[in-house]
């Protein structure tokens, strides 16, 4: 019985676990290059749909990544740094999310982007610092 028992409780701390971090897991990124050459890209998401993509970018420039979308969907956007840390989010209801990040070094940073609601095309853009 009491291995029943902790086997229960250790199935509810990985339920739980994998609900506070849902946005990193399950997408394979799609690396778009450097960050500072990223001219913006449209993408038609389905509902419960999610994307994800690498951008390289400088220590000490900061940088602004935003979404906005055609359909009033509910729109998330999540960075994450090289070792895999949420540097920044914007789960805010509705199609449109900012998230500013200056990074502390130099690496590939990766953007996930979740949509809920009905099917969207969304517009995914990065402006980094002069």
């Amino acid at each position: 019985m009491i291995s029943m028992t902790r086997l229960v409780a250790v199935a509810a701390v990985v339920l739980a676990l994998a609900t506070l971090c849902p946005a990193q897991e399950n997408v394979k990124p799609t690396d778009l290059g450097k960050g500072a050459e990223f001219k913006g890209k449209k993408i038609e998401m389905k509902d419960k749909g999610q994307v994800a993509y690498l951008l390289s970018f400088t220590a000490g420039r900061a940088f602004e990544a935003t979404t906005d979308g055609t359909k009033n969907t509910d729109v998330h956007l999540y960075v994450y740094d090289t070792a895999g840390k949420d540097v920044g989010k914007d789960d805010s209801p509705g199609p449109k999310c900012s998230v500013k990040v200056t990074p502390a070094k130099d690496g590939k940073y990766k953007f996930v982007i979740k949509n809920a609601g009905g099917d969207n095309t969304v517009t995914f853009e990065v402006k980094v610092a002069e």
